[in-house]
């Protein structure tokens, strides 16, 4: 049976039940002192390797991330950066991988997109609600680089409204093995992931009038009947794989069952929580890429004898930028540690706030750098 964790209500639930929990968020989380040394030596060796070898413009334009990028992170020890020691990873906080996929995301956003579909989205399943058979086969292949993940939720009918996916397994009793048929939309990693969370309907309880309830597998790529559909052609993130995944009587063995039958929608939406949050990290570090380049070509852009820097109306801009970025920091990171305190705590609601407040903000901060660039905004030599 699938353990059932009991979780303290969020602060944010309690702002709609009419009470303040401020022990949720007051005073504001500092980082764990020990981690702190560790995560600058990963930023300052992630940087290092990002100067050399990821080239985000280069990437986006050739629409396809390279295999030395992919090695390069898995080399850092990013890509499983948030799996336990014991399984070959850091360990580090949920705090820590916000931390580097915001400065990850200042240099290349498919690559941040890719670490996500990996990290956030495609093995998150097993840390959370994997055996531990499955987290000695799985866990230490996803750190050092032998395996890839994604995450495979979303089908032609089933976007938002997760629950009318479609997709099915059967189970056959005789060779214990799920039969898996369907098709996934916008698999994040689709093209080159080797290792798939795939969430299905199994049939439930004969009578019981109920629509089949959903539940996920672990599914590798090489089993027979799984394929993956062309890459999409994207307006953005062009350098990350996004395709279609293709279930054509799929025969995954029951011991991939993750969680137990019936519970993929619980899990779905709990894996999905760690996605919206390193989403909004990563839509922080690009509004400070934005801050940073707009406020040096302000103090260069001379005009009417003077800065543009020193006009008011750029300084009104450059101040909602900053108050945009230093709301969202705030909001992003102290959702972080809910995640992180040692009693678990619901951040489901604070997770949907952050992606939708961080993503909002970032589309004016970007709008306003359009604007203070002038014509430079609107070339594709520049990352605006």
């Amino acid at each position: 049976m699938m353990e059932k964790k009991r979780l303290l209500p969020g602060f944010a639930r309690g702002l709609f039940a009419g009470h303040l929990e401020e022990g949720m968020i007051f005073p504001f989380p500092p980082a764990d002192a020990g981690e702190r040394e560790s995560l600058e030596l990963l930023l300052d060796s992630f940087r290092k390797f990002a100067g050399q070898k990821i080239d985000g413009a280069a990437i986006d334009e050739q629409a396809r991330m390279p295999d030395e990028v992919i090695r390069g992170l898995f080399d850092l020890g990013i890509m499983g950066m948030t799996i336990p020691e014991e399984f070959g990873g850091y360990g580090m906080s949920l705090s820590a991988y916000c931390r580097v996929m915001e400065e990850v995301s200042r240099y290349c956003a498919s690559t941040a997109t890719t670490i996500g579909g990996h990290q956030s989205l495609g093995y998150k399943g097993i840390l959370l609600f994997g055996t531990l058979e499955q987290k000695r086969e799985y866990l230490p292949k996803m750190a050092s680089g032998e395996l890839l993940a994604a995450f495979a939720l979303t089908e032609p009918t089933s976007g938002s409204d997760a629950a009318s996916l479609k997709a099915t397994a059967k189970f056959d009793r005789d060779r214990k093995v799920y039969i898996l048929n369907g098709t996934k939309r916008w698999t994040t990693n689709g093209g080159i992931a080797s290792l798939f969370t795939v969430f299905v309907r199994t049939p439930g309880p004969p009578g019981s009038g109920r629509r089949d309830p959903i539940s996920a597998f672990l599914v590798p790529r090489d089993l027979p009947g799984l394929s993956s559909g062309k890459e999409e052609k994207k307006l953005g993130l062009r350098g990350s794989s996004t395709t279609d995944l293709i279930l054509d009587n799929v025969q995954v063995p029951a011991g991939n069952l993750l969680g137990e039958e019936g519970q993929g929608f619980k899990i779905a939406l709990e894996i999905l929580n760690t996605g919206r949050l390193s989403l909004s990290a990563c839509c922080l570090g690009a509004a400070k890429e934005m801050i940073d380049r707009s406020v040096a070509h302000a103090r260069e852009r001379v005009q009417f004898g003077k800065p543009i820097a020193e006009f008011g109306m750029i300084q009104d801009k450059i101040a909602e930028m900053m108050a945009d970025a230093f709301a969202a920091e705030s909001v992003i990171y102290a959702t972080a540690a809910l995640a992180d305190r040692v009693e678990p705590v619901d951040y489901s609601l604070e997770s949907a706030i952050c992606k939708i407040f961080v993503s909002e903000a970032l589309w004016r901060v970007i709008q306003h750098a359009v604007q203070i660039n002038g014509g430079n905004g609107f070339m594709r030599e520049y990352p605006y």
